[in-house]
């Protein structure tokens, strides 16, 4: 298989690794998804490395305990390594999830995506649960 092409398969596999990542750390995966998701990360770069020689001195293998964050982390980081030689596979109707366009604000244009949405998203429920049990501790202590 010619070298670009390589490269590109590998690029669209460490990106769409990096949204199921997220994906599933966020329905509270277990071990064995991470370690499957650090081993398939591990392989890729070290593919990577024969095909260009100086992502070595770039990245390095994950730890075999590392989180799904950490590996989305990684994955990101290679696929944006290669970004400028490789353009990525969007699924379906432009990104999926993470569509992205811009939106008008008060300083210009804003770069609007859906899966930073998605982030805000959680984290403000994450907030609301942890406020709703901090008044259901205040309820019962006095």
């Amino acid at each position: 298989m010619e070298r670009e092409q390589e490269l590109k398969k590998l690029i669209n596999v460490l990106h769409r690794t990096a949204r199921a990542a997220v994906r599933v750390q966020w329905m509270n995966a277990g071990e064995g998804e991470a370690r499957f998701a650090v081993s398939q990360f591990n392989r890729i770069l070290a593919r990577l490395g024969e095909l260009d020689p100086n992502s070595k001195t770039v990245f390095e293998p994950l730890a075999e305990d590392s989180s799904l964050t950490t590996v989305a982390m990684a994955c990101r980081q290679v696929v944006s390594y290669y970004e400028d030689e490789v353009k990525v596979e969007e699924e379906g109707w432009g990104r999926g999830f993470a569509a992205g366009f811009k939106v008008p604000g008060r300083a210009g244009t804003i770069d609007f995506n859906l899966e930073e949405l998605g982030n805000v998203v959680r984290d403000c429920i994450n907030e609301i649960w942890r406020e709703r049990e901090k008044r259901a501790d205040r309820k019962h202590c006095g």
